[in-house]
């Protein structure tokens, strides 16, 4: 019975008074006291060891594949336990709203010694009483409650006692059945003490761990609570409109250091254990449980230069302070850009980040303590990228946004998660062209943001921007590009038909209306319909609810065709379609308010033109929109909509004559859209002629010296070529590409200039990625000898360019064989920057040795592999462009099935595996394969939209080969620079 000794932690309660947050004057039993003078006297390592292999199992913690949802009821009386199950379609994950918190006072204390993570915690919930009611539901998941230390007190309550409790262990509802009725309006407090797990999935309050110079490994605790996972660390409503203030405090060794939201108060001495302190921290702002954090550590405090009002601070583990330098160069010039653009002060008196070895998402914008991925945040120059440092840049804004959207106005419920992250995706470029203004954001955002997420959008299996969610899958799920990248286009869009100050006032006003509280869409929608009607925005009689509802609650986006008048060459006639990449009989058709703009001379904004498209099936015609006849028309100018655009055959033969002859005419944003929609239109059968227009067009390139288009440009021949791979027409598309980017690779060759810019450096990228990648000898000659040379003396960083190292490794890798893969793996271990492991592990993956790359996937869910957890899922996203790995790591998962589960915490995890690793699949082998699987896998899981998606793409990559093949297979034979001999 000493395992659910919480003595621990609560020490002895009266010895610290008034200074004691956690302080109730509870009666400790005799059998407790004795319990806690044993695991004294016996030392940490005794406790641990107890409590890791003797506690019985926490509620909630088995896995189980049983969709009925079990009841485990306790009473304390006669400690009897009983179980009963429910059907599925009775459950309910949502708590009812019978109380509202309004402070969480917690104090914890992780063990982190190997052999014993565990967690000691007592928390005190004060709340007010919204209807009367006999019993407490609230969440807790992977943990123990210790039945006789829950306390319900308050004025009015005297006598009242705890009757019995139950645990769902499918919602994780924790129920506490009193004796008698609570009445509405009474405030009360809640207390409990439990053990918990310092975890390993990287989720809830969990243990991380780095090795120290000596090769020492060296754990530290850590959280990610985003979105339901605050209930492992400590008893709680979590769900994000159940706002309250916290009042944490944290138990550690004098040797290490905790943060969390808010500063420290205040440290004292650990009641009993004398190498122990306890942190007890300010009081929180009314946050969500989501937004909770704390992390103890030996880490080493780099506080940003020249902070302004705010203190500023990147915490990193010792020997990658130098790598911190960036971060905190820019970061408080980030924050003061959006006290600016919000017109709202930041309202906590510091920001601490920190770079957490393992972690399973890109960062988290917890309030006041950021936490990140390490390549999200350090920068070490001469071995990180150009590439990394802008993600640093990226990720560094875009959680710094969401400190005003969705940290102090937050989403009511996840369904609105994008309300959260879309802002954030927008706003992160603002941010980041406020530090670096040559990285060229906004023409970044068409490739990173726009066209990244229409690949996933234009599947029918798509959702759209306000999707519900009721289970923890399914709230996971949404955390997907249509949140981040096809809200935050939607935004932009809203942006350029509202204009940015309208915007900007209007997200003001909202926010200054729902601080410290949350909010809905149509909230939102008020605010800025109030502001456009202020300054009198043409809305074409519309609101922006009208307009914005038929983006946010419809899957997909549409095709706008542009149709120029044989007759009368200054009429044109403008109609919609919903694009879907591939068309079946009976699809329902959808229909947006679409803001068009028209432009035929990019050097007069004055030509620029605006309209708006009606949510019907009825065409628009203008007749006032082509001033020059004979001349070209752009639609969607600098691709602020959310749409593609077709031409009529005429529009279409005006804009490839201009790109031909002189391309920079027309806006380089404007040249990678014209790119892009061709080639997916083609590839949807939108475009007449399909892949011949669609070729045509890309062959203008090999003119085309501007980042952008070639990005574009080279995302969709990607895809073409793993679509082809190991076929003729396969083989004739890598000659083409290289013919046209040619004259990149004599330009750029591998040498950096010191003035190279910033794109630049991606253009050269671009350059000697494809002259390698389609096997051109010069590139792969110099590859391989860059590659031996650096494997000489790996730490001179002067000897391969960080920009060019994926390609050279790479490259090396397919050419070589064990030696290279050994050299790869170990400066995998001995690097001390995280991006380059990201990218030396990438390089790994282009082996076509079977044995290695099995290696590879054993690696992938091995605990104490090269391999960190957080890393598994880049494995698969590699696999997927490698012809051997892509099959074998089908074979893997489904063989691993169980494992991976175990391993990752779930079996969403295993599906989005298979998401990564079967993109490119194109036989109908191995289609029915994934129909089969998700047949087979579908009862144990909450969701299977993940595999739908898989699904339907696999199915639109089996009918894309049977369609265009020949098409291109011809045009290729007709048009490829350097035609291959048979």
């Amino acid at each position: 019975m000493c395992i659910k000794s919480n003595s621990a932690i609560n020490g002895s309660r009266k010895a610290t008074g008034s200074d004691d947050p956690m302080g109730k004057g509870v009666t400790l039993p005799k059998w407790l006291v004795i319990a806690a003078c044993i695991i004294f006297v016996g030392g940490m390592v005794a406790v641990g060891l107890c409590v890791y292999y003797l506690a019985p199992p926490p509620p909630g913690s088995e896995v189980t594949t049983d969709t009925t949802s079990t009841v485990t009821e306790t009473t304390t009386q006669t400690d009897m336990t009983t179980t009963t199950l429910r059907p599925p379609g009775d459950i309910n994950y949502r708590l009812p709203r019978h109380f509202s918190p309004i402070l969480y006072t917690v104090r914890l204390l992780p063990i982190i010694e190997e052999g014993n993570f565990t967690i000691f915690g007592d928390v005190t919930i004060d709340m007010v009483c919204n209807e009367n009611t006999n019993h407490i539901v609230l969440h807790i998941n992977d943990m123990d409650v210790h039945q006789e230390t829950i306390k319900v007190s308050g004025e009015g309550l005297e006598g009242m006692m705890v009757h019995h409790t139950s645990f769902d262990q499918i919602t994780q509802f924790f129920t506490i059945h009193l004796s008698g009725e609570l009445k509405a309006g009474m405030q009360l407090s809640l207390s409990m003490s439990y053990l918990a797990k310092l975890n390993d999935i990287l989720g809830g309050f969990y243990r991380s761990s780095y090795f120290d110079v000596n090769g020492n490994r060296r754990y530290i605790a850590t959280t990610q609570f985003q979105p339901t996972d605050a209930r492992r660390a400590f008893p709680c409503f979590d769900e994000p409109n159940f706002k309250a203030r916290f009042a944490i405090t944290l138990g550690r060794k004098k040797d290490m250091t905790s943060i969390s939201n808010m500063p420290i108060n205040r440290t004292v001495p650990h009641e009993n254990m004398p190498d122990y302190e306890w942190d007890i921290y300010e009081e929180s702002v009314p946050m969500s449980t989501y937004l909770v954090a704390f992390v103890i550590s030996d880490f080493v405090k780099n506080p940003a230069p020249n902070a302004g009002e705010t203190e500023v601070a990147v915490w990193s583990r010792p020997g990658a302070e130098e790598q911190t330098r960036y971060a905190t160069n820019i970061t408080s010039t980030v924050l003061e850009y959006f006290e600016e653009f919000f017109q709202i002060p930041y309202p906590l008196p510091k920001q601490d980040m920190i770079a957490i070895p393992d972690f399973g998402a890109g960062a988290m914008e917890n309030w006041g303590l950021i936490t990140y991925r390490e390549t999200a945040v350090l920068y070490q120059p001469g071995v990180s990228s150009a590439q990394n440092k802008q993600r640093v840049a990226v990720v560094i804004a875009h959680e710094l946004a969401h400190q005003w959207f969705g940290n102090l106005v937050t989403t009511d419920w996840w369904d609105l998660l994008w309300l959260n992250e879309g802002f954030a995706t927008y706003l992160e470029f603002k941010g980041v062209d406020r530090v670096e203004p040559e990285m060229k954001m906004e023409q970044q955002y068409l490739n990173d943001a726009i066209h990244y997420v229409m690949q996933l959008d234009g599947l029918n299996s798509s959702h759209p921007m306000i999707m519900p969610a009721n289970n923890p899958d399914e709230i996971n799920e949404l955390f997907d590009p249509i949140a981040y990248e096809k809200s935050g286009s939607v935004l932009r869009m809203m942006e350029d038909f509202l204009g940015l100050e309208v915007l900007k006032e209007g997200l003001t006003n909202y926010l200054n209306n729902r601080t410290y509280d949350t909010a809905t869409a149509d909230v939102l929608w008020e605010f800025l319909g109030d502001t456009a009607t202020k300054y009198s925005v043409d809305l074409n009689g519309l609101t922006v609810k009208d307009i914005l509802d038929t983006w946010s609650l419809q899957k997909n986006f549409p095709v706008v065709k542009v149709e120029r008048n044989p007759e009368n060459y200054t009429e044109i006639t403008v109609s919609q379609k919903r694009f879907i990449s591939a068309q079946f009989e009976g699809a329902e058709e959808y229909y947006w308010h679409v803001p068009l703009t028209f432009i035929q001379d990019f050097s007069n904004n004055s030509s620029l033109k605006r309209r708006w498209l009606s949510n019907s099936s009825e065409p628009a015609v203008y007749t006032d929109i082509i001033d020059e006849p004979n001349s070209w028309i752009i639609c969607n100018h600098k691709v602020f909509g959310y749409y593609r655009v077709d031409y009529d055959e005429i529009n279409w033969d005006l804009i490839q004559v201009q790109l031909q002859t002189n391309h920079t005419k027309i806006d380089v944003m404007n040249r990678a859209q014209i790119v892009d929609d061709a080639l997916n239109l083609a590839s949807a059968d939108y475009l007449n002629q399909t892949y011949k227009r669609a070729m045509d067009l890309t062959s203008y390139l090999k003119n085309e010296f501007d980042w952008l288009p070639w990005e574009t440009a080279d995302n969709n021949f990607d895809r073409l070529r793993n679509l082809l791979s190991g076929t003729e027409a396969g083989a004739l598309l890598n000659d083409h590409i290289r013919s046209l980017a040619l004259h990149l690779y004599e330009l750029y060759d591998f040498n950096e200039d010191p003035m190279d810019k910033h794109l630049d450096l991606f253009l050269r990228t671009i350059a000697v990625r494809i002259a390698c990648g389609t096997n051109f000898a010069p590139c792969v000659e110099k590859a391989k000898e860059n590659f031996i040379n650096w494997s000489a003396d790996p730490d001179n960083a002067e000897l391969i360019s960080p920009n060019l190292k994926p390609t050279i490794t790479c490259t090396a890798m397919r050419e070589g064989d064990v030696k290279e893969f050994d050299f790869l793996v170990r400066r995998y271990n001995s690097t001390n920057v995280a991006a380059e492991k990201d990218q030396l592990l990438s390089a790994m993956m282009c082996t076509d040795d079977i044995i290695l790359l099995r290696r590879l996937l054993e690696w992938s869910i091995t605990d104490g592999s090269p391999i960190r957890k957080q890393d598994a899922v880049f494995v698969y996203r590699g696999m997927a462009t490698n012809q051997i790995g892509k099959t074998l790591a089908l074979g893997f998962i489904q063989d691993n099935w169980e494992q991976i589960a175990s391993y990752t915490g779930g079996y969403l995890t295993a599906t989005e595996w298979i998401q990564s690793v079967s993109r490119y699949y194109n036989k109908q082998s191995e289609l029915d394969e994934l129909i089969r699987l998700k047949e087979e896998k579908a009862p144990q899981l909450g969701t299977v939209r993940t595999l739908d998606q898989a699904i339907e793409q696999v199915t639109a990559n089996v009918q894309w080969l049977e369609k265009h093949y020949q098409t291109i297979h011809n045009w290729l034979r007709n048009n490829s620079g350097n035609p291959v001999k048979n």
